[in-house]
C-alpha cells in the first residue's frame, strides 16, 4: 500500500543543484557552477597529479557570528509565556510571550517542526537530524536523520517523517522511535504526505499521486503496523493535516491552481479519522471546484488555502490569502462547533505582512503568525488576542543575506538571488556582504541553481528553457542573448566576460553568450569547461585530480564531488568525504602552487564564489554567508 519513489534532487556538474521553488514545475534555471575569472596570469608548469596527491592538507577553521540566519520557517508555544521560533540553523526561545527572545541553538540543519511534552521537555526536527532539550534552554543532536516533522507522547516514544523530497507535494517516509529517536523503524515508505497521531496508537496519513491525482486518507489502529483506506479523494493534494488528542483531525486539501487562486477543502473528523466530512469548501473562477463531495459546505476565507490550526475536536482557525485582492489580503475564519458554523474576521488584513508562512494559536483567540512585511524585508513574529481582528509585531528581523546563491565580481561588490519573501530578487552588495540591496529581479520564468554567473565588468546572466539571459543593469532588465537554443542546459559559467561554457549540453561561447557550439568535453564540471578556454593547463590537472579522487563510475569511492567553481584565474574544488567526517577542499591557480585543506562537511555549501586564488564567499545552505582570504585556511561568517 504504501509505495511510492522518493524524488531527490540531482547535482549538476561542478555545483549541488536545489529546485529553491518546487512548486514552481515550469521554473526556469538561473545559472552557474561557478563565476567568472579575472584575465589569468601566464600559466605555469603543471604540477602533477602525483604531486597534487602527495600533498598533506592543512585543517580549515570555521568561525561563526552570533546571531541570527535570515529565514525561520517554525513556530510553536506551549503556553502563553514559552515560545520557540526555528529555521535555518537556529532556534530562538521567549520566556515572555514573544516580548524579547534569545538564541539557544546556532548550528546546521533547517528546524522544521517541534514537538513538545513540557516547557522543558522538547524535540526539534531539522533537516540534519533530532535535537532535544531536557532544560527549555540548551539543545543536543540525538541523531543525524534528516526528519520533515516530529511527535513524541513520552520522552522515549514517538514518531516522524523523515527524508526531504522534491516533488510536489513532498512525500516522506512514516518512521516510529520508541528511544528517543536514537533509532527509527520504518512504519510507512514512499507517498506520505502528511501524518498525525491521536495517542500511540491510532494514527492518521495522507498519499498522494501528486497534482490531478488521488488523495487517500490511511488509518491506522495498532501503532502502524496495519492501515486502511478512511477517504479518497479525486483531483486533490494534502497541504495540512493536524490531529488533537480528543480525537479531532483537520485536513486540508487543494485542488487546481490558475489565475493566483487555489481552490480547496477542509475536512473534519471528530472520531480520529475513521469518518470525514468537508466543512469548508472554496471554488474559483480561476481554480475551478473545491476538491471532494462539498454539498453544504461553508465558504471560507480568501481564494487560496493557508495554514490550519486545530485547538481540539471543535475549535479550529483557518487562513486564507487573496493574492488578487489589491496587493493581496489574509483572511482568518474560527469555529467552535465542528466547522458547523465559521466567524470570519470581518476586514481581511492586507498582506503587509505577507500571509502567514506558520501560524500558532493556543486558543480561538491567542496566538502568533510568522510572516514577511514585504519582499527584501527579512521576516516579522506577531501577535493576536482577538482572533485575528488585530496583530502587533513582538519581533523584526533586519533584510536577510541572498537565500538562493551568491556571485562576487571583486572582494566589494558581488550579487545574490533569493530574499526571504522574493524568490526571483537580485540582490546586490558594494562592502563584501555586510549590506544588500535589492537591484532588480530574475526574468519571470527564473528557475535556480545553487550560484549565479557574474562577470568582471558586473553583467549577470540566467538560464531558461534553452536560453540564455543578460543583464547589464544589475537584473534590473534583462535581454535574450542567443540566437540558437541550448538543449538540456542546466549551468552556466564563465571564465572572462567573452567565454564561457554552458552544461550539460556541452556549449561553449566565445561572443559572451550571444552563439553557442558543443565543445566536446562530456562529463567535464562546467567552471572547469570555463577554464580550459583560457587555461587548459590548468583544467587538464583539475581533471586528472577529480577523476582520481571522485570517479563518476567507481561506487565505493572515498570523495563525492560537492562543488566546483571557478574565480580569479582560480579553481576551487570541494569533496565529500564519503567515510568520515571531513572533506576535501583542493584550490588550483595559474602563477600560484596549490592548495589543499581539510573541507569542514558540517558546512552544507549551497555556492561558492572564488574572486582570486586566495580570496572566495560561499553560501551556506542554512543561510550564511562566509568567506576566506586565506585560500580556505579559515573561513569567517559575515552575515
Amino acid at each position: 500500500m504504501f509505495h511510492a519513489r522518493v524524488e531527490g534532487h540531482r547535482g549538476c556538474q561542478g555545483g549541488r543543484l536545489r529546485l529553491v521553488a518546487g512548486a514552481l514545475l515550469t521554473c526556469l534555471l538561473l545559472a552557474a557552477c561557478g563565476v567568472v575569472a579575472a584575465k589569468p596570469e601566464r600559466p605555469p608548469h603543471p604540477v602533477g597529479l602525483a604531486s597534487l596527491l602527495r600533498m598533506q592538507p592543512q585543517r580549515a577553521s570555521v568561525t561563526l557570528l552570533p546571531g541570527t540566519p535570515p529565514h525561520l520557517s517554525s513556530l510553536h508555544f506551549v503556553n502563553a509565556q514559552d515560545g520557540w521560533i526555528g529555521g535555518q540553523g537556529v532556534i530562538l526561545a521567549t520566556s515572555n510571550g514573544g516580548a524579547s527572545w534569545h538564541r539557544q541553538y546556532l548550528g546546521t540543519g533547517n528546524v522544521k517542526g517541534f514537538s513538545f511534552l513540557s516547557p522543558t521537555l522538547g524535540f526539534a526536527a531539522t533537516s540534519a537530524g533530532l535535537l532535544k532539550t531536557d532544560n527549555g534552554k540548551t539543545w543536543t543532536r540525538v541523531d543525524a536523520q534528516s526528519l520533515y516533522r516530529v511527535q513524541f507522547f513520552s520522552a522515549s516514544e514517538g514518531f516522524a517523517l523523515e527524508g526531504q523530497s522534491q516533488s510536489y507535494p513532498a512525500t516522506h517516509s512514516l518512521v516510529a522511535t520508541s528511544d528517543g529517536g536514537k533509532s527509527w523503524r520504518l512504519l510507512a515508505s514512499g507517498a506520505v504526505a502528511q501524518a498525525c497521531f491521536v495517542g500511540s496508537r491510532i494514527g492518521i496519513a495522507t498519499l498522494t499521486t501528486g497534482m490531478g491525482g488521488t488523495l487517500t486518507v490511511e488509518r491506522t489502529t495498532d501503532g502502524g503496523v496495519n492501515w486502511s483506506t478512511a477517504l479518497s479523494i479525486q483531483g486533490a493534494v494534502p497541504v495540512q493535516l493536524q490531529c488533537t488528542q480528543d480525537g479531532g483531525a483537520w485536513l486540508v486539501a487543494a485542488g487546481w491552481a490558475s489565475m493566483s487562486q487555489q481552490s480547496y477543502s477542509v475536512f473534519r473528523s471528530a472520531d480520529a479519522g475513521a469518518s470525514w466530512n468537508v466543512v469548508i469548501a472554496v471554488s474559483t473562477a480561476g481554480a475551478g471546484p473545491a476538491p471532494g463531495k462539498t454539498a453544504g459546505a461553508a465558504a471560507g476565507p480568501g481564494s487560496s488555502p493557508g495554514p490550519i490550526v486545530a485547538i481540539d475536536r471543535t475549535t479550529a482557525i483557518m487562513t486564507g490569502t487573496c493574492e488578487a485582492c489589491g496587493d493581496g489580503t489574509a483572511g482568518f475564519s474560527t469555529t467552535t462547533d465542528g466547522g458547523a458554523t465559521w466567524s470570519p474576521v470581518t476586514q481581511p488584513i492586507p498582506l503587509q505582512p505577507s500571509a502567514p508562512s506558520t501560524l500558532d494559536m493556543l486558543t480561538a483567540q491567542a496566538g502568533w503568525l510568522l510572516a514577511s512585511p514585504g519582499p527584501g524585508r527579512g521576516q516579522e513574529i506577531r501577535e493576536t488576542t482577538d482572533g485575528g481582528a488585530v496583530w502587533h509585531t513582538v519581533l523584526s528581523f533586519g533584510p536577510p543575506t541572498p537565500t538562493v546563491a551568491t556571485a562576487f565580481v571583486n572582494g566589494r561588490i558581488g550579487y545574490g538571488i533569493g530574499a526571504t519573501g522574493d524568490a526571483l530578487a537580485v540582490l546586490q552588495t558594494q562592502d563584501g556582504g555586510q549590506t544588500w540591496r535589492k537591484a532588480g529581479d530574475l526574468p519571470p520564468e527564473a528557475m535556480f541553481t545553487d550560484a549565479v554567473a557574474a562577470a568582471e565588468d558586473g553583467r549577470l546572466f540566467a538560464l531558461g528553457n534553452s536560453v540564455v539571459y543578460e543583464s547589464t543593469t544589475g537584473g534590473r532588465t534583462w535581454v535574450r542573448l542567443n540566437r540558437n537554443t541550448l538543449p538540456a542546459v542546466d549551468a552556466i559559467s564563465f571564465a572572462t566576460p567573452k567565454t564561457g561554457c554552458a552544461g550539460s549540453s556541452d556549449h561553449t561561447t566565445r561572443n559572451g553568450g550571444k552563439t553557442w557550439r558543443r565543445a566536446g568535453m562530456q562529463g567535464v564540471p562546467v567552471a572547469v569547461c570555463a577554464i580550459s578556454l583560457t587555461d587548459p593547463a590548468l583544467a587538464k590537472e583539475a581533471i586528472q585530480l577529480i577523476d582520481r579522487l571522485a570517479p563518476n563510475d567507481a561506487s565505493s569511492a572515498t570523495y563525492s564531488l560537492s562543488t566546483v567553481a571557478a574565480g580569479g584565474g582560480s579553481l576551487w574544488i570541494a569533496l565529500a568525504n564519503e567515510n568520515g567526517p571531513n572533506g576535501r577542499l583542493y584550490v588550483l591557480s595559474s602563477g600560484k602552487p596549490p592548495r589543499v585543506v581539510l573541507w569542514p562537511e558540517r558546512i552544507n555549501v549551497s555556492s561558492m564564489s572564488p574572486v582570486s586564488a586566495g580570496e572566495a564567499y560561499i553560501t551556506t545552505s542554512d543561510g550564511r554567508l562566509l568567506v576566506t582570504r586565506d585560500g580556505g585556511r579559515s573561513w569567517t561568517q559575515i552575515r
